[in-house]
């Protein structure tokens, strides 16, 4: 086995530290707290459930695109691979509810 740089073994003793820690986890009471202060209106924590759920998308389909174009790939690719799953997703729930009619 070679010997490591200082850099690699640097590197090396962090990841083992991170290894050895503690498992995070949430406290037992966190999904009480959390509705506590969550708005009690449902329509409001459906606005913002969309609102975050349309961030969320649009933050994932930028990244996706710059991680495959800076990978090479044409922005004809880039647009397929990203439309393709999409009509995929809004199609299955149709043709499923046509199934069980």
């Amino acid at each position: 086995m070679t010997e490591m740089e200082p850099r690699e073994s640097e590197m090396d003793s962090l990841l083992r530290r991170s290894m050895a820690a503690p498992v995070p986890s949430l406290p037992p009471d966190f999904e009480q707290r959390l509705m506590r202060e969550l708005p009690q209106n449902s329509q409001a924590l459906d606005r913002y459930r969309r609102i975050l759920l349309a961030c969320y998308a649009l933050v994932s389909v930028a990244t996706s695109a710059v991680v495959m174009r800076g990978q090479g790939l044409e922005w004809g690719a880039v647009t397929l691979l990203i439309l393709a799953p999409l009509a995929l997703v809004s199609t299955v729930p149709r043709i499923l509810r046509g199934k069980a009619s």
